[in-house]
């Protein structure tokens, strides 16, 4: 057992490791992957992946291939994009080693992408003798982040080239109905469980639907659909024809379009009772008639339903290709509707929710998923159609999963902090650090002491070798127990890495970052309970982490430490247990035994500067979450924060994304959570957590959208459409820490049980 898990991923040697894969991927492709979850262990023929291009060089030839792989729906105006989301073919009968990975991922790029990069503008001289070379030096140097697969019965792998457009006609009478001035307003949601039928999402006559287009990611295809790569779409029509024909009986509703037939084992979300995507999506533009709502027709709905993959693992890995085209998906499907044969709309305004995040990440809006929505939304924007795009601020801040090393916690050279894991955890745990941009950590080292004090790894922050010139410059190596067994890996990286580093500049200071060049350290534990009893575990209790620096500089910036987020939102059975930083010095409870929610003088663990990982692009709209603090009858000035809401930082030192705007995450303080559509019409749901706030300044926000003029809505992109909204400003006597978390606006919710939108606003009981 030993000799097999330690042999997985090539030679063992850190050299060998494929340059352009992330430590993600070399850990659940690696040494790891016997810990990941059961559907990284099958053996599945697409792989799901994304490419982030590098620099266009010229070099050699490039031989003709078979087809190795395939693209989503990408959206055409973005020419020459940066990230690429595509499908690869696993051409053997398990999921591939790492070294596999190297030549598929390589090959199968080349082959997909030649079709679809501008030609002239690469080439200097004839396509034949120049252009060829062009596009392979320019994917030599790009990096690529692995995700889940995509099931067999979920892909459509007889598609030769591109999706094609869907099949899909406007409303014939909307204009009709909705008068020829109005101005109609897209939202988007991309969440899971999406119930596409819903009552809620129709006109007032319950036979239209508001629907236009609907993505299931990963049910079982339709063979005669070409429009999306994998999964099933549903257009307006479709749904429309399936109310006629079943009415009420969404049961049989949903069963006949195929949108219950689970390819990933894990149970339809759709048959759920209640999801939370059906808890956004009615936030977000949901009217009901037992709510006295007339629905807004002229507010049109694409929506897409992420993979359950992407509820079941919550430490970021797996999740880019999806997540990316969907965006690239509703963007497409946009324009459409925009067309002259559709709707006709000049610069079509566009909402979309997102309520999706994870705790780790660089923070800094440079990640490979923003950096690839920011393209795509600063794009659309560029375009004069008016892009707003929601996420929730997160709901980890009290779950000490954010520290900070500060220049001043350095003693004789060294400083420590502790990290504890959880007995009966069944997945892998994950600690991040990171360095300020343009710092170099050569000469510090990390120490890694388990919960006996015995030490498990000792490991130099600096590039020891590189055997390729492509992708992040990285060194790995693993973590052992007594028995010289593998339990984990700790790995350095200059994520995003903008040059090109070659074997000279090894031993060189500092390899030049460029503008996105960031390093770090990733700490990766294998599970304290591995599902497979005979696998090596990883000890529970506390462990110790020490940075040395040695003679190497001093940090001016803090050293930012995240644990990703373990969590099981959507009781799928991983088996995750939260691991979290352990210091006395953190004050949990303050003198009357509550929850502080303030950070304690010196101490590592941080509350403030804990946003979502997803949450810090310049074209996102921040939500925190707020509960109302004297009951249900009380206005929004004595709104406070919820106490998981995530904050931005107060030290003005180390600047980053602030919380914009809020809305209500909890009723009160005993009320918690919100009240929304389950799955089926009817049926109600509570939801708790910063995501079900987002969708109420996305609702507001399509509504101004409808009625805002051009003047207006240009103004407004400067704060991201933050001065659309209504409710209570900040008061000039709110102090940091309130509007850290809060941000400028508290914007109130269109509907909860017990609460009147005329008190919550009325300035009497304000003040």
């Amino acid at each position: 057992m030993t000799e097999d898990n330690n042999a997985r991923g090539g030679s063992g040697d850190p050299a060998d490791l494929p340059m352009y894969l992330g430590p993600y991927e070399a850990w659940n492709f690696g040494v790891g992957r016997d810990y990941a979850l059961p559907i990284m262990r099958k053996s599945w023929r697409y792989i799901s992946a994304l490419a982030e291009l590098g620099a266009v060089r010229r070099n050699s030839e490039l031989e003709r291939i078979a087809r190795r792989g395939w693209l989503p729906t990408l959206w055409k105006p973005l020419e020459n994009p940066k990230f690429i989301p595509f499908v690869v073919k696993n051409p053997v009968d398990r999921m591939p080693e790492l070294e596999d990975l190297e030549s598929l991922l390589f090959n199968a790029f080349i082959d997909v992408m030649q079709p679809y990069w501008d030609l002239t503008a690469l080439a200097e001289s004839s396509i034949a003798s120049g252009t060829v070379g062009i596009l392979l030096d320019r994917a030599k140097t790009s990096r690529f982040r692995v995700a889940f697969p995509v099931t067999d019965a979920a892909m459509h792998k007889e598609l030769e080239s591109a999706p094609q457009d869907p099949i899909w006609h406007r409303d014939p009478d909307l204009r009709d109905r909705i008068g020829e001035d109005t101005r109609i307003t897209v939202m988007a949601v991309i969440d899971d469980g999406i119930p596409f039928a819903h009552r809620n999402f129709r006109d007032a006559s319950g036979t239209r639907s508001r629907v236009e287009f609907c993505w299931h990611q990963s049910v079982a295809i339709d063979e005669s659909q070409k429009s999306v790569l994998f999964g099933r779409e549903y257009t307006r029509e479709q749904i429309e024809d399936l109310i006629e024909q079943y009415g009420d009986d969404e049961d049989a509703l949903y069963r006949k379009a195929g949108a219950t037939v689970d390819t990933e084992d894990l149970g339809s979300m759709i048959d759920r009772h209640a999801t939370h995507g059906a808890h956004v999506m009615d936030l977000a533009t949901g009217y009901a008639p037992e709510r006295g709502e007339e629905p807004a027709e002229e507010i049109r709905i694409i929506a897409v339903q992420l993979p359950n993959t992407i509820a079941w693992d919550t430490s970021g890995f797996g999740k880019d290709m999806y997540m990316l085209s969907a965006f690239h998906y509703i963007f497409d499907r946009a324009d459409i509707i925009a067309r002259k044969e559709g709707y006709d709309i000049d610069n079509l305004r566009l909402v979309i929710n997102f309520s999706y995040g994870f705790s780790g990440g660089r923070h800094d809006g440079e990640s490979e998923l923003e950096a690839a929505i920011n393209e795509l939304v600063e794009k659309r924007r560029d375009r004069e159609c008016p892009t707003a795009l929601i996420v929730p601020a997160g709901n980890t801040f009290l779950d000490r999963l954010h520290g900070l090393i500060l220049p001043g916690d350095f003693v004789d050279g060294a400083s420590q902090f502790h990290w504890r894991v959880q007995p009966n955890d069944r997945t892998p745990s994950y600690l991040e650090l990171w360095f300020w941009r343009g710092f170099n950590p050569k000469g510090y080292k990390i120490e890694l002491r388990d919960p006996r004090g015995r030490l498990r790894s000792e490991f130099d922050i600096e590039i020891k070798s590189t055997t390729r010139p492509n992708g992040d410059p990285n060194n790995m190596g693993g973590i052992q127990n007594e028995l010289q067994q593998q339990i984990g890996q700790i790995s350095v990286d200059m994520h995003r890495h903008d040059g090109r580093i070659t074997q000279n500049t090894v031993d060189q200071d500092a390899p030049e970052l460029g503008d996105t060049g960031r390093w770090r350290v990733l700490i990766v534990l294998a599970p304290t309970e591995p599902e497979d009893a005979r696998l090596p575990r990883a000890d529970s209790g506390k462990w110790t982490v020490v940075v040395k620096r040695g003679q190497a500089a001093l940090i001016e910036h803090p050293i930012h430490c995240w644990i990703q987020r373990s969590a099981d939102p959507e009781s799928l059975r991983s088996g995750s247990r939260q691991s979290y930083f352990d210091e006395y010095k953190d004050e949990r409870y303050d003198l009357n035994g509550d929850a502080s929610e303030m950070d304690s003088n010196d101490a590592f663990v941080k509350r403030f500067g804990s946003l979502n990982g997803l949450a810090t692009g310049k074209t996102s709209l921040v939500v925190g979450g707020y509960r109302l603090g004297a009951g249900l009858g009380s206005g929004l000035g004595s709104a406070r924060p919820s106490r998981y809401s995530s904050a931005g930082a107060l030290d003005e030192k180390w600047p980053g994304k602030q919380v914009d705007c809020s809305s209500m995450s909890d009723r009160s303080r005993v009320l918690q959570g919100t009240v929304a559509a389950g799955v089926r019409s009817g049926s109600l749901s509570l939801v708790q957590g910063t995501s079900s706030a987002a969708p109420f300044v996305a609702r507001q926000l399509a509504e101004a959208f409808v009625t805002a003029d051009d003047e207006s809505i240009e103004r407004a992109a400067g704060d991201n459409y933050r001065s659309l909204l209504s409710g209570c400003p900040s008061a000039a006597e709110d102090d940091d820490v309130t509007q850290a978390r809060l941000g400028r606006v508290r914007v109130p919710p269109h509907w909860q049980p017990g609460l009147s939108i005329e008190l919550l606003t009325g300035e009497e009981e304000e003040a």
